[in-house]
């Protein structure tokens, strides 16, 4: 009986010393510093290089057929900045922009993977610059589905063309109880009809 206790307490020394160290890696992790070099005078609270998916700035291509044999078109971008959010948020999101082709129709996204736009969405906007022009104002559109961290473009035929005829896309956008954050894209390549 013995045996078998000294066991059981050596088993749980053990897996307490093993949970220690992983709480420390953890810990180690996520205090590395990050290199932060914002641009001057953009309100985007910090970005970095690192962290960001080796697709980021390239366009991806996606055609699927569904269920009902109808097809989708995706593409997507990922913006070439990470937005820094606060509690509860931190960490580093990131952004990506899509345009889908349904047979219902166009549409045109942007998503975070962590973090909510602001829900105020009957006067929702965005301002969306392209290059060095001056910024357009856009209207946006809350996901049907609630997903909060997701919202839709109107006027997705003008948005397209000017994504067409661009290199660089900015938006500045509304996030909850995170102010007004910047998303940067290199748009240039686009194959889109």
């Amino acid at each position: 009986m013995k045996t078998l206790l000294s066991f059981f307490v050596l088993l749980i020394l053990l897996n307490c010393s093993t949970r220690e160290e992983r709480k420390h890696t953890t810990i180690k992790e996520a205090t590395k510093p990050q290199s932060t070099s914002p641009a001057p005078n953009q309100p985007i609270r910090a970005e970095s290089k690192k962290g960001l998916p080796a697709n980021a700035g390239k366009w991806t291509y996606e055609k699927k057929v569904q269920a009902d044999g109808s097809t989708v078109s995706k593409a997507t971008i990922t913006a070439s900045n990470i937005l820094e959010f606060t509690f509860p948020y931190n960490g580093g999101s990131t952004a990506t922009l899509t345009l889908r082709k349904r047979e219902s129709g166009t549409t045109v996204y942007l998503e975070v993977s962590k973090g909510h736009f602001n829900r105020s969405f009957q006067n929702g906007t965005a301002k969306v610059r392209f290059d060095r022009q001056s910024p357009v104002t856009y209207a946006l559109v809350a996901a049907e589905n609630g997903r909060a961290n997701i919202v839709f473009f109107d006027d997705e035929q003008k948005l397209i063309r000017q994504i067409k005829a661009a290199q660089t896309m900015t938006i500045d956008v509304g996030f909850a109880g995170q102010g007004t954050q910047q998303i940067r894209f290199s748009i240039a390549g686009l194959r889109w009809n």
